[in-house]
């Protein structure tokens, strides 16, 4: 469904801006008592703290369980601090999901329907993360992301990435996070990959508690400026507006 594809992935990208009070003493708490993890996740912390504002492409893949269906799909992301985001998919077909944090507008030109939404609506709580992680800690438990028990997981080597819980070869330039919502039933488990020296993410899969899952890849960050007119929306004439 084309308005679930932006809120499965949504919610971590600035998980990394302002959370310098994690604790690591509890592995299965969300916290790892890992020296080289935490120097990890302090130079993660400092160096995405510098990021006002930034463009990323992404490559996208939705999994749903229902219909045992990979659809894929590409776009370009646009954030700014405190609270603006414009995610577009570019193919196969466009839609365009953009906030300025006072309205969000989600909108498929080729169904000519668009809704507008109140920008602090539930369905947007991950949203809001990615460009405010005051409340980080109030919403996930973090944990390090590790190869889960092979006898706990139905995995082979054939599963698709979007389908699986293992995490990618671990190195020495990324961070690698396991993130489970503590009270939002439609997520079940965020996975996401960093790379350290820049505190972007390279890779976000997201699990729901309905099996349904979806898989980012991003590429081409950049911290070209852009104007603020990409948080903008105005129904073109003739189309159908939802106001939710």
């Amino acid at each position: 469904m084309p308005n679930t594809k932006f809120f499965k992935f949504i919610f971590i990208f600035s998980f990394f801006f302002w959370n310098y009070s994690f604790s690591f003493a509890q592995k299965n708490e969300g916290t790892m008592n890992d020296q080289n993890f935490e120097k990890k996740y302090l130079e993660v912390l400092k160096t995405a703290s510098k990021q006002d504002f930034f463009s990323v492409k992404f490559k996208q893949e939705i999994y749903s369980s229902l219909r045992e269906k990979i659809s894929p799909s590409d776009g370009i992301l646009y954030i700014k601090k405190p609270a603006s985001f414009r995610f577009e998919i570019i193919s196969p077909r466009q839609e365009i999901y953009v906030s300025n944090s006072k309205n969000f507008w989600k909108y498929i030109p080729e169904l000519k329907h668009a809704q507008s939404l109140q920008a602090n609506a539930n369905e947007l709580a991950f949203v809001q993360l990615l460009t405010n992680l005051a409340n980080i800690k109030k919403f996930y438990n973090v944990s390090v992301w590790e190869k889960p028990d092979a006898q706990k997981i139905n995995e082979n080597i054939n599963t698709p990435y979007v389908k699986s819980d293992t995490p990618p070869p671990q190195n020495d330039d990324d961070i690698h996070l396991r993130l489970i919502p503590k009270e939002d039933k439609q997520q079940k488990v965020l996975y996401a990959v960093i790379q350290v020296k820049t505190g972007l993410i390279q890779e976000l899969r997201i699990v729901q508690t309905n099996g349904n899952r979806t898989r980012l890849l991003f590429n081409d960050y950049s911290s070209n400026k852009f104007s603020d007119e990409v948080f903008e929306f105005k129904p073109p004439q003739g189309i159908v507006v939802d106001k939710l």
